[in-house]
């Protein structure tokens, strides 16, 4: 009885090491057997295959989704060859960075033939799809979306591509509908294709220090970057190239390496197209805008005012210098202030007006500044101001309301933790330079009148009409008077930093004036 108990189970294992074995080689050469191109996706859609060349098994279960409700029939495959379809697909999706993507999200398989082609395609291309409808990073938790896949039964509706068009186009119609997407998506098609992708981080000086020095060392930049021809050495064949590559990096075309041009220069393009593809992805992840808002985007410095879809009014700003950054945020514009007061921050009253105080006593009344202890005005004369510490300065100091004001003639509310605002201000030359990071971390706004007229234009058409007109502003300003001027209809306020923008019908990067895209940046090179 025991003998043949043994028998038994040696028959069984050796039937099923059989099994095995003939199922393995079923599986490594059924793409060469003589059956139909239905059957052998049916045969490949197992995990043991599926891993052979490198595909994760947990796209199996998608796989088999898709290709059940196709009744196994291909997408990709004619014959025993990819269509002209699924050629140009593959080309693409062997760099898909080129679609506003990371480097490395995803890769594309090791295959050996048409078959392992046809399955890498689909899945490859429903993941960058589920990525560009969806985005990349959550930038709340500041961490990667997890991958995902668009839903497989509407794969055929959504997945429609001309094939005698350039599939790295089409691509953009699964992103946002927006203009501004579509145009930097069209820019890093065009810089990745007229461009080399030079990884070179250069350190050059700006002309300050040594002018003829500063234009060699840019023309070997503007080598590398392709913008220039190598071996090109004439001065003003260097400057032409220089005046384009400033126009594409929203600096001012004067030729010149200055501070700011050199910033540009030094960045690797390799680096530009990771900025381009994170400024992608926030357009991905942006929020949905009312029917009037207002929107700031720092890199640019500019405010526009939207109504409609449509731009009302766009204005240069001055924002916050490195060491006294604008903020990021959101809120509501609810009044303007004519002829508005301004309480000095403590830190620049004890930093900046304490010293000059102590070097000149009649610096306070000079600039129409008062003030204050415990609500009471003080004379500045009777101050001992020597013995006055920074750290321990007792006063609120108060500009009074008028020309020479920090803030202008108008001042633009709105409540937020960081306490800045948009206004105008005496300081108007700062509008007319490239870079205009100059200020507390407020935004100085050019021609804010003509602003707050287009506000109140705007107000006027809402349900409850602002009984303030544009023509009435102009008489509250001939007053001189402190005025507060409130809206009936707040307006939403976006401070965003994106520094990769459309001008026109042309993608413009900008510089990243304070180093807020590294730390996304980051996150998109994390595997």
């Amino acid at each position: 009885m025991k003998s043949l108990l043994a028998f038994s189970l040696l028959v069984l294992v050796l039937f099923s090491c059989s099994e095995t074995k003939e199922e393995t080689e079923t599986i490594q050469s059924f793409e060469y057997q003589d059956i139909s191109v239905d059957d052998k996706i049916k045969t490949a859609l197992s995990t043991e295959y599926l891993t052979s060349f490198g595909m994760v098994p947990s796209t199996l279960d998608y796989l088999k989704d898709y290709y059940q409700k196709r009744n196994y029939q291909p997408r990709w495959i004619e014959g025993e060859k990819l269509t002209e379809e699924g050629l140009a697909l593959k080309e693409v999706l062997l760099d898909n960075s080129v679609l506003g993507l990371p480097k490395h999200r995803f890769d594309y398989c090791t295959t050996t033939n048409f078959i392992q082609d046809e399955l890498c395609i689909t899945a490859l291309t429903a993941q960058i799809i589920h990525d560009l409808k969806n985005g990349v990073i959550n930038f709340e938790t500041k961490e990667k979306n997890t991958k995902g896949y668009i839903p497989a039964d509407l794969f055929d509706e959504l997945v429609v591509f001309e094939s005698d068009q350039d599939m790295r186009q089409q691509f953009m119609k699964f992103g946002p509908d927006d203009s501004t997407y579509r145009t930097i998506g069209l820019g890093l098609i065009s810089l990745v294709t007229n461009y080399p992708i030079d990884t070179t981080i250069f350190e050059i000086k700006s002309a300050k220090y040594d002018s003829t020095q500063a234009l060699l060392k840019a023309g070997d930049a503007l080598v590398s970057k392709g913008y220039l021809k190598e071996g090109v050495n004439d001065s003003l064949m260097i400057t032409e190239a220089l005046l384009t590559f400033q126009i594409e990096n929203g600096l001012k075309p004067d030729g010149i390496v200055g501070k700011y041009t050199s910033m540009a220069l030094n960045e690797s393009t390799y680096h530009k197209v990771e900025r381009i593809v994170l400024a992608m992805d926030k357009l991905r992840s942006q929020r949905k805008y009312p029917n009037k808002y207002i929107q700031i985007n720092i890199p640019e410095y500019k405010l526009r005012l939207f109504h409609s879809d449509s731009v009302k009014s766009e204005h240069n700003i001055v924002v916050g210098k490195y060491k006294s950054q604008t903020p990021e945020l959101e809120s509501k514009l609810k009044k303007m202030v004519v002829y508005p007061f301004w309480n000095v921050p403590y830190s620049i009253s004890s930093r900046e007006i304490l010293p000059a105080v102590k070097r000149n006593l009649n610096y306070l009344a000079e600039h129409n500044y008062k003030i204050y202890k415990k609500g009471e005005e003080i004379d500045p004369s009777t101050v001992n101001w020597s013995s006055i510490q920074r750290n321990a300065f007792p006063f609120r100091v108060v500009q009074q309301p008028g020309y020479s004001n920090a803030l202008g003639i108008i001042k633009f509310y709105f409540y937020n933790e960081h306490n800045v605002y948009f206004h105008d201000t005496p300081s108007k030359r700062l509008f007319y330079s490239d870079v205009r990071a100059y200020s507390h971390g407020c935004m100085r706004t050019q021609y804010p009148v003509d602003l707050a007229k287009a506000i109140l234009e705007l107000d006027r058409t809402s349900r409850k009409r602002n009984n303030v007109t544009p023509d009435t502003l102009d008489s509250l300003i001939s007053r001189a008077e402190n005025i507060q001027v409130k809206l009936v209809d707040p307006i939403p306020i976006y401070v965003d930093y994106l520094t990769v923008v459309k001008k026109g019908n042309a993608m413009v990067m900008h510089l990243d004036i304070y180093g807020r895209d590294e730390e996304y940046l980051q996150i998109l090179r994390e595997k």
